[in-house]
């Protein structure tokens, strides 16, 4: 059997249901604040990590990132799926998962380990995208696709992405974005504010 079976079969003994719906991460129109979302940088102490992440559960924040693309400085390992595991037991926020995704093997991984949504990046998956967020979707996960350019844009609209991620030039790609799509985008400096929420849905602030 091959182990994308294996690990699909697994499905049927998982504990872990996807909890993060696009509907959640929407901004209600009478509503001045963006959402918030509490990333945290995996490559902390697990000391420092394990105290952040109290601070994340503890929060009134919406939801929690991990990005995993700075651990491929080295190679990846098991480490990294068994990380997941450990935060979706002791914190209880929907969890954002930040990774170099180019099959789909890696999704169906991810929701196992308890991911609830994931941030997919055009420039890695390229014609692909499309069904990527696809498959993400008909797996219960949010597909959030990442978007660093007007190309990255025109990707995400043409593979059906309903929330995007905006991470370079927002004020150019937003004046470009259809309406009824979510929008995140970091927010550097807090507090959250009617005016750095302006067009956006959720703020990740980072620590």
């Amino acid at each position: 059997m091959r182990p994308f079976d294996l690990l699909g079969r697994s499905l049927a003994y998982n504990p872990y249901l996807p909890r993060l719906s696009l509907e959640q991460l929407q901004r209600p129109k009478n509503i001045p604040l963006a959402h918030t979302l509490l990333a945290l940088d995996v490559r902390q102490d697990l000391e420092v990590f394990l105290e952040n992440l109290q601070k994340v559960q503890e929060s009134q924040a919406l939801a929690l990132s991990l990005d995993f693309t700075p651990l491929y400085a080295k190679e990846p390992s098991l480490e990294m799926l068994d990380l997941l595991g450990f935060v979706r037991r002791l914190c209880s926020k929907p969890l954002i998962l930040k990774d170099l995704i180019v099959e789909r093997y890696q999704i169906l991984e991810a929701l196992v380990y308890g991911v609830d949504a994931l941030i997919l990046d055009p420039s890695l998956l390229q014609k692909d995208l499309k069904d990527m967020v696809a498959y993400a979707m008909h797996l219960g996960l949010l597909a959030i696709v990442q978007v660093a350019s007007t190309a990255d844009l025109k990707h995400a609209i043409l593979a059906r992405a309903k929330a995007l991620y905006i991470v370079q030039d927002f004020k150019e790609i937003l004046q470009l974005v259809p309406q009824g799509l979510v929008i995140l985008k970091d927010l550097s400096t807090p507090p959250i504010t009617p005016t750095n929420s302006y067009g956006v849905d959720a703020l990740m602030l980072w620590s």
